[in-house]
């Protein structure tokens, strides 16, 4: 696909791989330092830079400012020999096509060693409204780089490509996964009857408590189409070690941007422009690397005009940075010359606003019996120093220091947490369409739910979701047959099905979709009891780093097994291309489902420098799909209303320490009673179900519309959706340490044989 980013711009073709066979059709296919703050409460005092690099008034034409930089240096003659300029002088008045050939190959060198050292924040600036859907060319598209602190800092530069090393080869994502508890706003809510609107009225004059949770609009029809839309994405770096033990992995903001860019072009608007911030935060303090991100936020100032939508999208502890940064930029909306009316939402996922505790159920098994709190607290002290440590294993001192600070999240009297809420606070309030949507993996080895999803910050406006991942069920794409797929024959690589989860398997989830739809519904009585049970769900068998060698030797040899089987089979039967293959057909010896999946994931193990498989957190579009329409099909609600932080005292710090157990037990009764008294509870469909999918883009779009049938104004639901917890207990067999121990904590359930007799137990 050509892309029009400039009147005579060449592009640039993708990478090649020396290969042949099935790579010649995949890729023929798929190829068509001045500025300082006080602090980060940014309002509108900011002065205006006297030397205005761009014309706020033409630069926002596609075929003016972005396309003419992009052209002119397609246009420059290439260096036969390296510049021998020691420096340049650059400033705010310096203009691009001012600078001559060694000028400009000094600044390019410049930026890309201060990005490489991973010393200052850059942004790179790229046009998205013509995005082609294969991930191979996202890094060859051009674009601009704006680097802190280099002569980039005050004069961007176009650049042919990403100037970041990413994945240069073929892909497939497969998606084994399931959002909690819903996957669209149309599933958990309705719009509003007018009886509750007169209600509502009534209880905000008399001051009563009112409007908990959101409503959905009356229509969805072309809410952004033809509209101007900005992407803002900031990912912080983190140390290799550290980031494999707590993440696993993270992807670029580029990454992130064209992800959700790919999801808003089934909204159909006119433009979609990015910016994507890669920053220090594991070596800078917050502050200082928001004042580099705001003044190379200066140089793209004009896109905001009469922009209909931003969208920010962070990832653990880039959350806490994107929030003042949306704050900056809202606060300015006159001066950026928006409408207050524009859409604006915010992705965090994985985010750190409750911070992090260190979890180890084989050490919390010496305090099962321990009875004395001194001592229990100091072998806790003890165990987190010591994990804390091992996690800080080979950090210089600055990163060390700047990396604990995030654990001072979980303490909301911080000076880092207080900060944090008044910038959300501030968003929350005074920004009608502002939208929060949070998002965390439900089996983790670092930081429990309740944790990611910040808990204990009440407002209607924040959403919470839960990613399960379909591996930890034992449900293996590498094994299809195991999975029961049918094995139909594919044109392309386009498929999708429904897979049961395994009945072993459905209490924990149905456990977490009840309790996590009730925050959703704006439920705060239900809080104690998720931040109870989330622990349970920490093990170090959720990360591939963490597993204990015994269990890594385990799947090393499983592993090894799989792949000497695939060596014998693909070894001679290599795919094969006759002709002209145009991209709606596959070569018939991968051509079934079957035989795709296990082809594909060989080629990943056998050379990952050439092929790679997506179906991480970040990889999933439904969550990308949820986040715009969490944004887009909600109605404000009818008062304002500031941030709520709950004070629950709470916080177990062992799961098998028996004040806790004893604690989990009586808010579990408590809180089940609490639950079969809500009424008009969403009739969903169970149980629920993984989505599999095979694709190339990653985009399947499922469009849930909203139907009032859902909602019954008793709580019949309720007590149904009890009965179905109760059900799944009794074949409830969990593989992991936490989740066997919790199985043990719950087993008063299994002397129930009806939810009759459960009910009027609970309700006694």
């Amino acid at each position: 696909m050509e892309e029009d980013t400039g009147s005579e711009e060449t592009q640039p073709l993708p990478l090649q791989p020396q290969q042949t066979s099935w790579f010649s059709w995949w890729g023929n296919n798929n190829n068509n330092n001045n500025h300082k703050t006080d602090d980060l409460n940014m309002g509108n005092n900011d002065e205006d830079r006297s030397n205005e690099t761009h014309n706020n008034e033409t630069a926002n034409n596609n075929n003016g400012w972005y396309a003419g930089l992009v052209s002119t240096v397609n246009a420059l003659p290439i260096p036969s020999l390296r510049s021998h300029i020691q420096s340049v002088n650059v400033d705010d008045s310096t203009r691009y096509s001012q600078l001559d050939v060694e000028q400009i190959e000094f600044l390019e060198n410049e930026a890309k060693s201060v990005i490489l050292q991973h010393s200052h924040s850059w942004c790179w600036f790229e046009d998205l409204t013509k995005l082609d859907k294969d991930l191979q060319s996202w890094t060859e598209r051009p674009g601009v780089a704006s680097v802190y602190d280099t002569g980039s800092g005050r004069c961007p530069l176009p650049l042919p490509k990403y100037p970041m090393d990413t994945h240069p080869g073929y892909h497939v994502y497969i998606k084994n996964s399931l959002l909690l508890p819903q996957e669209s706003p149309s599933e958990i809510y309705h719009t509003e009857p007018l009886r509750t609107k007169i209600a509502t009225g009534f209880k905000d004059y008399y001051n009563f408590p009112n409007g908990n949770h959101l409503y959905l609009k009356e229509s969805r029809d072309h809410l952004i189409k033809e509209r101007k839309i900005i992407i803002i994405s900031v990912v912080g770096w983190l140390p290799e070690k550290y980031e494999k033990l707590t993440l696993g992995e993270q992807r670029t903001a580029q990454y992130f941007s064209k992800k959700l860019a790919q999801s808003l072009k089934h909204e159909s608007p006119s433009e979609i422009l990015s910016l994507s911030f890669e920053c220090p935060l594991d070596s800078k303090e917050l502050n200082e690397v928001f004042d580099e991100c705001t003044l190379l936020l200066r140089h793209w100032e004009h896109i905001f005009k009469d922009v209909e939508a931003i969208y920010f999208v962070g990832v653990y502890h880039s959350v806490p940075l994107i929030i003042p940064l949306a704050k900056y930029i809202l606060s300015q909306n006159e001066k950026f010359k928006f409408d207050k009316k524009a859409y604006v939402g915010m992705l965090a996922i994985e985010s750190c606003f409750q911070g992090y505790r260190f979890w180890d159920h084989s050490i919390d098994s010496s305090q099962t019996t321990d009875t004395d709190n001194i001592t229990a607290e100091n072998d806790y002290s003890k165990m987190q120093k010591n994990k804390e440590r091992s996690l800080f294993q080979g950090l210089h001192k600055n990163e060390q220091d700047i990396l604990s600070k995030i654990k001072n999240y979980r303490d909301i009297d911080s000076e880092e947490s207080k900060l944090l809420q008044a910038n959300l606070d501030w968003l929350l309030y005074n920004w009608d369409s502002f939208r929060l949507s949070m998002v965390g993996k439900l089996y983790d080895n670092f930081m429990t739910v309740t944790q990611k999803l910040a808990i204990d910050y009440f407002h209607p406006k924040i959403i919470r979701n839960v990613w399960v991942d379909g591996q930890y069920f034992d449900l293996d794409s590498r094994q299809p047959e195991e999975l029961h797929l049918p094995d139909y024959i594919m044109k392309t690589p386009r498929f999708e099905y429904d897979l049961t989860i395994p009945d072993r398997r459905k209490f924990e989830i149905s456990l977490i979709d009840n309790f996590l739809l009730t925050q959703n519904m704006g439920r705060q009585e239900f809080v104690s009891i998720l931040k109870l049970i989330s622990p349970f769900f920490i093990s170090r068998s959720y990360n591939p780093n963490t597993v204990t060698p015994s269990l890594k030797k385990q799947r090393t040899a499983t592993t090894k097994q799989w792949f000497q089987q695939m060596e014998a089979k693909w070894n001679t039967i290599e795919p094969t291309f006759e002709g002209n293959f145009s991209f709606n057909e596959l070569p018939e010896s991968i051509s079934t489902i079957h035989n795709f999946l296990e082809y594909t994931q060989y080629l990943t193990m056998k050379s990952p420098e050439l092929f790679q498989t997506y179906s991480e957190i970040y990889d999933d579009d439904l969550i990308f799909k949820n986040f715009i329409e969490n944004t887009l099909l909600t109605r404000k609600p009818l008062t304002n209303k500031h941030l709520v932080v709950l004070r629950d005292n709470l916080n177990p710090t062992s799961i098998l320490n028996t004040v806790n157990q004893y604690d989990l037990v009586w808010k579990f009764h408590e809180s089940l009673c609490n639950f079969i008294k809500i009424k008009n509870v969403p009739i969903q469909d169970y149980p629920k179900c993984l989505h599999f999918t095979i694709s190339l883009d990653s985009i399947l779009w499922r469009t849930i519309y909203n139907d009032p049938k859902r909602f019954e104004r008793n709580n019949k639901e309720a007590i149904h959706r009890l009965k179905q917890l109760l059900d799944a207990y009794q074949t409830w067999d969990p593989p992991t340490k936490g989740l066997v121990h919790l199985k043990n904590v719950l087993s008063v359930l299994s002397s129930y044989d009806s939810v009759r007799l459960l009910i009027e137990d609970i309700q006694t």
